[in-house]
């Protein structure tokens, strides 16, 4: 019996466990125009003129940094090829905020772009002191059409992924637009009005990962790190490994990014 225990004892200290096993990776990336950017529309405000009308309310589908040609809200997330395993949630996100929050503040959506997993609920406010409707339209959750009033908020939770960026609008205030995108996974990130974004604590292996923009869908074309390249689908294929890992600066044209009318 004591021979049994020290082998099954011997068996075990060798045997790392699933946490010591997996190892995790930290992505960034970064996000540059290339060329000179386009003029937003400003955008028609004939509702609620006394209040919405003293913000400079513009088409928020190009924000880009005239100075240094950062990107706002470009999207990258973790796209498993089919039949593949689901990546491994790291712990540490049982832990993150388990509310994401959209604003209906100054007669706009903060944030224009908005990411959420299915584990998390989406708390929609209202700051301003004219009621808003938010409306929201999907293919695998129940949609809604839900009238906030001011100063007030709705909660709402999703049970399914979402295969691609779903539609904001309020009904009160035709101009408003946001985008949302669900998933079963934390693997996603907006970047930044300096054009940079991350992706922390990454199961660590050869994934795809996806870049999206709203101006142009599928980002399939540009440069990284000096280099031209193109992205079927904006599909590209990347090893993380354990750390810190970047997937590189990108320069992308105007003529890619910006949708012909």
């Amino acid at each position: 019996m004591k021979t049994r225990l020290l082998i099954a004892l011997a068996v075990a200290l060798t045997v790392p466990s699933v946490s010591q096993a997996q190892e995790w990776g930290n992505l960034k990336a970064k996000f540059i125009l290339d060329g000179k950017g386009p003029t937003p529309d400003k955008l028609r405000v004939d509702k609620d003129i006394e209040i919405c009308g003293k913000h400079k309310l513009v088409d928020e589908t190009y924000k880009i940094n005239a100075e240094t040609g950062a990107i706002q809200n470009v999207v990258i997330y973790l796209s498993p090829k089919p039949g593949t395993t689901k990546p491994k949630i790291h712990p540490d996100y049982e832990k993150a905020a388990a509310e994401v929050v959209l604003d209906n503040h100054d007669c706009h959506f903060e944030p224009h772009i908005v990411t959420i997993r299915t584990t998390q609920k989406l708390v929609i406010k209202n700051s301003d002191p004219v009621s808003h409707n938010t409306k929201a339209d999907f293919f695998e959750n129940t949609t809604f059409n839900d009238l906030i009033p001011a100063k007030g908020s709705i909660t709402k939770s999703f049970t399914k992924p979402e295969s691609a960026f779903m539609p904001l609008s309020c009904s009160i205030h035709p101009w408003m637009a946001a985008k949302i995108l669900i998933r079963d996974d934390p693997y996603a990130a907006v970047s930044n009005d300096k054009g940079e974004l991350s992706i922390a604590n990454i199961p660590a292996g050869k994934w795809t990962f996806t870049i999206w923009h709203e101006g142009c869908g599928f980002v399939t074309s540009g440069s990284r790190n000096g280099k031209a390249e193109k992205w079927a689908k904006g599909k590209i294929d990347f090893e993380i490994k354990k750390g810190d890992n970047n997937l590189g600066e990108f320069k992308i044209p105007v003529a890619v990014l910006k949708k012909p009318k």
